[in-house]
């Protein structure tokens, strides 16, 4: 009995020390970890947010297909391809100067250049050379530098160069469109970027994939009124004018009479937008059909002749006393035509391009009336084309307008237009007097307009315009087997430098065909020309003819039946040293 006490009480002593025992490991554990974690917390912090990095959630983008650009009749005009991206974690980069030499190479960088770029020890991330051929790509990843990395994504293609470059624009190099179509529909385009959700280590490299993932939605294509066809020829005329010429520059419109859709928008010279680095720093990179603004000069003539018929101030036949080719108006103008015309008719004041002649029609209109009128044909406001970066021009409200500026405005001058406005407003004489909205999106069904003057003075005017091409300033803008209307204009451009009027010029013509039953209408205009002449007869007029040839022929519009006769057989008027 006694001998199981004292086992018993041994059993239980060893049990309290055991129990000690484990407690005491307990508290050193304890103790251990505590100190170790205030030591990674205050001693070794930047440390280990250094390395916090190593393994981590991200979210990786999944690009979305910019949609493509497409002509009237889905002609390609800028699409996406595959390229790679090369960039860098310099803290990995490990290299030896014959790879150095290689990367250089293939990246096209100067060594110092690429030193520079992988000394960056402060970042994880540094673009080497970005939208690169995958086959470049590939050649530079076979080299297995550790630090190299290669990312897919995508760049932009124009198919078009020069010719399509105003109109389509182009993107930068993360492929948001900057200018042109490509910044005006870039929602459109663009879609929506996915993203799945990634566990990457601190090289980039993905380590696993947790399922998470939101679908990336492509662009939606964009189907433009332009038809690749007349484009490129409407470029190619310009560039014959302006180089012939010597000019600063050259710009065309062409637009469908009957919905106002834009079949061609050109400038010359332009820029390759495949090249978009050098199309940023480009100064050719304006539309200009959209953006500049220019005095019209003979080219308002039709519009405030119109509101003088449109009234019944006057009518075609009316007779003006243009007098010996001089006008004194108030005390500061004097209005001058270069020869003395004596008394002609209405249709002859435009069709011989006299400023006399729309001067005194104009004293018959008021004030108020005349510039309601001007407004009603677009001057002064958009043409709602929806072109980033379209201007309104400029006509000063009829309460500022002195005897001056309503004699001067008659013929075109105190009042600013973009070439754009003149080929809407010229919609008005091809529909009976209703002006057509403009566009550059193919348009389905009929558009509806709004009416300006009446049908018959539209039907007027239109004759008139087409004895301007027959009989006045316009034998040059003639189409063999169709009537052609339209008008010339020939200004001066203002000195920026000494103020007033230099001797510098613009050339132009906004005309239509056929005028039987107009279908297309074409603004053109010469800046600036410098060789063989300068008058809108001269300049502007043959590329009118040439590209409305080719639209004529393209779409198949049944010729009238005219006699056709060599405009260099037919005695060209110029009426005004400075504006016919």
């Amino acid at each position: 009995m006694i001998k199981k006490a004292k086992t018993r009480q041994e059993f239980f002593e060893l049990s309290n020390f055991r129990r000690r025992f484990m407690v005491l490991i307990l508290l050193a554990l304890f103790a251990t970890l505590f100190s170790r974690a205030f030591y990674l917390q205050s001693m070794q912090k930047d440390f280990l947010q250094s390395k916090g990095g190593d393994i981590s959630n991200r979210n990786e983008k999944l690009h979305a297909f910019r949609g493509k650009i497409l002509d009237r009749n889905n002609e390609l005009l800028a699409a996406s391809t595959p390229v790679e991206t090369i960039w860098a974690n310099p803290s990995d980069i490990i290299l030896n100067i014959t790879q150095k030499k290689k990367l250089a190479v293939l990246l096209k960088m100067r060594k110092d250049h690429l030193d520079d770029r992988l000394s960056k020890k402060n970042t994880n991330h540094v673009y080497l050379r970005r939208q690169i051929s995958p086959e470049l790509a590939g050649k530079i990843m076979a080299m297995k530098i550790p630090g190299i990395y290669s990312e897919k994504n995508y760049r932009r293609y124009y198919p078009g160069k020069e010719a399509m470059a105003h109109v389509v624009g182009f993107t930068n190099v993360d492929g948001d469109g900057i200018e042109g179509i490509e910044l005006q529909s870039n929602e459109f385009l663009s879609g929506e970027h996915g993203f799945r959700k990634v566990l990457k280590n601190r090289k980039g490299n993905v380590v696993d994939d947790l399922q998470e993932i939101q679908i990336p939605v492509d662009g939606k294509d964009v189907i433009l009124s332009l038809d690749k066809r007349l484009q490129y020829a409407s470029y190619k005329a310009l560039e014959k004018a302006v180089e012939k010429h010597a000019a600063l520059s050259g710009s065309a419109v062409l637009i469908n009479a009957r919905t106002g859709e834009v079949l061609a928008m050109s400038n010359y010279p332009s820029f390759n937008p495949n090249t978009s680095r050098s199309a940023q720093r480009s100064k050719y990179i304006k539309n200009r059909v959209v953006t500049d603004i220019f005095e019209p000069g003979s080219t308002l003539k039709p519009l405030t002749v119109s509101a003088a018929l449109k009234n019944n101030s006057v009518t075609p036949s009316t007779l003006i006393d243009t007098a010996k080719g001089f006008y004194r108006v108030g005390k500061r103008l004097t209005v001058r035509d270069t020869h003395a015309n004596g008394i002609i008719s209405v249709k002859e004041v435009v069709q011989k391009s006299s400023n006399i002649g729309t001067t005194h029609i104009v004293e018959g209109l008021e004030k108020k009336y005349l510039w309601s009128m001007l407004n009603s044909f677009g001057m002064g406001t958009k043409t709602g084309i929806q072109y980033p970066g379209e201007v309104t021009g400029k006509i000063h409200h009829y309460e500022d307008w002195g005897e001056t500026e309503r004699a001067t405005i008659s013929y075109g001058y105190g009042i600013s237009s973009t070439l754009i406005q003149l080929a809407q407003a010229y919609t008005v004489f091809a529909n009976d007097g209703v002006i057509k909205p403009i566009s550059l999106f193919k348009e389905e069904g009929l558009v509806i307009g709004r009416r300006v003057i009446d049908k018959k003075t539209s039907h007027e005017m239109l004759q008139i315009l087409e004895s301007v091409v027959t009989e006045g300033t316009a034998p040059y803008a003639k189409v063999k087997g169709y009537r052609v209307a339209g008008k010339t204009g020939t200004t001066k451009k203002l000195d920026m430098n000494g103020g007033g009027y230099g001797k510098k010029y613009i050339g132009s013509f906004v005309g239509m065909a056929p005028a039987s039953n107009p279908r297309f209408i074409l603004a053109v205009m010469i800046d600036e020309p410098t060789v063989d002449g300068y008058y809108g007869g001269v300049v502007a007029a043959p590329v009118f003819s040439s590209i409305m040839t080719e639209a004529l022929k393209i779409y198949s519009i049944p010729q009238d039946e005219i006699e056709f006769k060599n405009p260099k057989e037919q005695k060209m008027v110029y009426l005004n040293q400075h504006d016919e």
